[in-house]
């Protein structure tokens, strides 16, 4: 009994510290979205400006830049329709993680995430050991699960059997 019983300290207190870290994550997720989102909106006034300079909206410029004959001319229609959509995924996805409860934050960042940003996060987060109230209550939960079903198992696996009559 005092092996299950340490078992269940240790799933459970990692638990609760593994599943705490979870918001210091999402907060920090959403400081890179946001600046990249500014650097991306940034990018986007250069070329709205570039269009102003030429007479035109950035809709018309992009179209303009399109009817060139010339490639390398062209090419920039579609670099500023990458930049277009970039900005609106990471305007829309900084609205929707401002907008999701603390606890629907992990489901939101996991549904529409820009890898590189959510990957650059990650390589640069270090752990805290903060106790997030929602995030430990719920680490604690899913370690006492886990706990219970490897005990399960192992009592399924290993407890004796009945003999045939």
């Amino acid at each position: 009994m005092l092996l299950r019983d340490l078992v269940l300290i240790v799933l459970v207190t990692l638990g609760a510290v593994a599943a705490s870290q979870v918001p210091q994550i999402i907060q920090e997720s959403e400081q890179r979205v946001g600046g990249a989102r500014d650097e991306a909106n940034r990018l986007l006034a250069g070329h709205a400006e570039t269009a102003r300079t030429a007479g035109m909206t950035l809709d018309q410029y992009v179209a303009f830049l399109r009817s060139q004959n010339d490639s390398r001319i062209a090419v920039g229609a579609d670099t500023i329709a990458a930049h277009q959509q970039r900005a609106r995924f990471l305007t829309d996805h900084a609205r929707a993680l401002a907008a999701a409860a603390p606890w629907l934050k992990p489901w939101v960042m996991a549904r529409g995430h820009d890898r590189p940003l959510l990957n650059a996060t990650w390589h640069k987060y270090r752990l805290v050991l903060i106790l997030d109230p929602l995030f430990a209550g719920l680490g604690l939960a899913l370690g006492w699960l886990v706990h219970a079903l490897i005990w399960a198992l192992l009592a399924a696996l290993f407890a004796p059997r009945g003999r045939a009559l």
